[in-house]
């Protein structure tokens, strides 16, 4: 099952993306319906409204190829830093300052943080604010009142990078301890040889599966396997050839049950248990003989291995673990005495 918080950070990703881009063309429509700057469409062929095509197209090209955010923002902050390239010359020579565009900057290095992470955010951001500001001293110089207005918003608009670092790489940090604590579980829940679940993570899911079919009143079956003349395979080949039963066994059990919501543990030496959630005893026979071909189909480092199988239904709510492994356990030893390479 994939990660939840990473895929939770990337939708946030695409939500802040989508709504930061709306919110710019929602202001670029607003103030050209207060404030109409002229005749359509030449008025209309400035910066302000530049960014507003490149927003909407952000916007759209994010809801059809959201797995390609980074490279669809990357294009973003590019035309949005050529906006305001091309309007510094203008703001310059009308002594002005475009404050308005550079409230929406601030906006874009955040939401740059939040896309591209801290280190290749930092890197980004000082690229484009570098561009602006050599772009303003080529184009000075700057009246003192309007210089005063540049110095500021550089110092906001670093102070905002700043923060922003600070947040996204706590996130960073968070996620990769959460990644760390993550793997040291499944290391922990897994068998080292076999790479199934060991004894502790299958009793657990099999104390879970069974509380919810008593709760439920859904089926629920277990399969009970031991490899057969195990120890003989380790005294006369060897331990090293005995893992690589173990492991063949346990990737068997396992390609044959996963696509059907099944779970495979090892239970301790060359017994593993099979549970199968919402199977009732008859497929749950079916599923053991097939496990039984399946484990016998190919010989395993020359050898033809063979496992017995053992098969118990839950009986009704009041049913325990216990009595079902119980079950199930003397079922396997009844294909044993069988003469092996059996379900019972």
């Amino acid at each position: 099952m994939p990660d939840a918080l990473p895929l939770r950070l990337q939708r946030s990703r695409q939500v802040a993306v989508i709504t930061s881009c709306l919110a710019y063309v929602l202001y670029a429509l607003l103030t050209a319906l207060i404030d109409p700057p002229g005749a359509f469409p030449g008025a209309y062929n400035v910066p302000k409204y530049w960014a507003a095509l490149v927003a909407l197209g952000t916007v759209v090209a994010v809801l059809v190829s959201p797995q390609s955010l980074r490279r669809i923002y990357m294009v973003t902050t590019a035309g949005y830093v050529l906006a305001a390239v091309v309007e510094i010359p203008r703001a310059v020579a009308w002594a002005d300052m475009p404050m308005h565009l550079s409230l929406w900057l601030n906006m874009n290095i955040l939401v740059s943080y939040l896309v591209f992470g801290s280190r290749f955010g930092t890197a980004l951001n000082i690229a484009g604010i570098a561009i602006m500001l050599v772009s303003l001293v080529v184009n000075g110089p700057v009246a003192a009142p309007n210089l005063a207005d540049w110095v500021t918003v550089s110092i906001v608009m670093g102070a905002t990078g700043v923060m922003a670092y600070l947040l996204v790489s706590f996130i960073e940090n968070n996620l990769s301890r959460h990644r760390e604590d993550n793997e040291r579980l499944r290391a922990a829940r897994q068998d080292a040889v076999t790479e199934v679940m060991g004894r502790g993570a299958i009793e657990e899911e099999l104390e879970r599966a069974v509380q919810h079919a008593a709760q439920a009143r859904t089926p629920l079956s277990i399969i009970v396997t031991d490899i057969d003349h195990f120890k003989r395979v380790n005294d006369q080949h060897g331990h090293a050839v005995g893992d690589d039963v173990l492991r063949a066994t346990a990737k068997r059990l396992r390609r044959s049950v996963s696509g059907s919501g099944g779970l495979v543990g090892r239970w301790g030496g060359e017994e593993f248990i099979v549970l199968l959630p919402g199977v009732a005893k008859t497929d749950a026979l079916a599923v053991a003989e097939r496990l039984r071909a399946e484990v016998s189909a190919e010989p395993v480092a020359g050898l033809q291995v063979t496992a017995s199988f053992g098969v118990a239904s839950m009986r009704g709510p009041h049913d325990t673990i216990d009595a079902m492994f119980s079950r199930a356990d003397s079922a396997m030893y009844h294909a044993k005495r069988a003469g092996r390479n059996a379900v019972r």
